[in-house]
């Protein structure tokens, strides 16, 4: 296995879109990220503790029988090599949401994810920082939910 197709950073248990959500992680590679999606969620899946068990049992399977063999399960998988990435922003959510990850694209569409699971924003951070390094995409950490991007949408209606 070469360097650049080990796991750098794993982020585990996040969503994305409106509805239905899609439930995904997001595996940083020395020269890509991948957006692996893995299940679709409805309001009950989420109010029942679905998504948790789901995320979970993504997990075990990256644990136990490796990532390709968690990638063969995923529903779909989305590719973003570094040199189309203009950078990322991590939002800490506040004191009230969740932390917001964007990865914001030069060309074609950013993809943005809420993380449900457990994670340490500084040190997320960092490691998506050490990962980018040698490309010319930057890592920003700010304050707050994040509704910069949301805003123009919600001013057009």
């Amino acid at each position: 296995m070469s360097d650049a197709d080990r796991v750098r950073v794993h982020l585990h248990h996040t969503m994305t879109g409106r509805y239905p959500l899609r439930l995904l992680d997001l595996l940083f590679y020395g020269d890509r990220v991948l957006a692996v999606e893995y299940d679709y969620l409805t309001g009950f899946d989420i109010a029942t503790g679905g998504a948790r068990r789901r995320a979970e049992a993504f997990a075990a399977t990256v644990t136990e029988e490796g990532v390709a063999a968690a990638v063969d399960t995923a529903e779909r998988c989305r590719e973003l090599p570094y040199e189309t990435l203009d950078g990322v922003r991590i939002y800490d959510g506040g004191s009230l949401g969740r932390v917001k990850v964007v990865l914001d694209r030069a060309t074609g569409s950013s993809l943005t994810v809420r993380v449900h699971g457990e994670v340490d924003v500084e040190s997320f951070a960092g490691a998506v920082r050490t990962v980018l390094a040698p490309y010319d995409a930057t890592v920003e950490r700010e304050s707050g939910l994040g509704l910069r991007d949301a805003l123009p949408v919600l001013s057009r209606r």
